[in-house]
């Protein structure tokens, strides 16, 4: 009787570890995905600055935050990104120029002490 409940132990453990495990397989998955999803949309929205449409490459960094939100280093970058985007929108506005100015200059130093 105690082989019986040894293999019942070890089938019913093998279960409980399998299933966690498919779960982080899952999530390590859909993280991966998120990343190059996130990238994709990092270079279309670079795209568009380079080539003078703010609009659309502000577009394409709103929608990386909102569908993205496991794309760490895609977001990382987009951040300086749309400090200049939004520095591109404001001109003609010297207080909202400055603001963004500041702002970008801010978040590249943040952005180096965490690296």
């Amino acid at each position: 009787m105690v082989t019986t409940y040894e293999g019942l132990f070890c089938k019913h453990m093998k279960r409980f570890l399998t299933i966690p495990l498919l779960f982080v397989v899952c999530a390590c998955a859909k993280e991966s995905t998120d990343e190059q999803l996130g990238l994709q949309k990092l270079d279309e929205a670079r795209a568009a600055y380079a080539q003078g449409n703010f609009e659309a490459a502000r577009d394409s960094i709103l929608s990386l935050r909102k569908n993205c939100p496991r794309a760490i280093e895609a977001r990382r970058q987009a951040i300086l990104l749309m400090d200049s985007v939004e520095l591109q929108l404001a001109e003609g506005d010297s207080l909202k120029t400055e603001f963004y100015r500041r702002k970008l200059q801010h978040d590249q130093k943040e952005l180096e002490i965490k690296e």
